[in-house]
């Protein structure tokens, strides 16, 4: 994972690699469902002051509120 960054500059046939964490199916279900939850948040919020994401290792992931920057007119 310290390295990855090395695949920005790699050859154009290793561009579309896609790395993640390696989940458990458990962790993976509760990471859906709180994403799921935090798009719910979201679309109740009328205000369009926050946009809701999920963050944090596997395991202990987290919805956490971020200021969007732009509301809603």
């Amino acid at each position: 994972m310290e390295s990855l960054f090395k695949l920005k500059h790699a050859e154009q046939k290793f561009k579309s690699i896609i790395v993640t964490h390696d989940m458990t199916q458990k962790e993976r279900d509760r990471c859906k469902n709180l994403v799921e939850e935090a798009k719910q948040k979201e679309a109740h919020d009328t205000s369009g002051e926050y946009k809701y994401r999920v963050r944090g290792p596997p395991g202990n992931m987290i919805i956490k509120k971020y200021a969007s920057g732009s509301k809603k007119q």
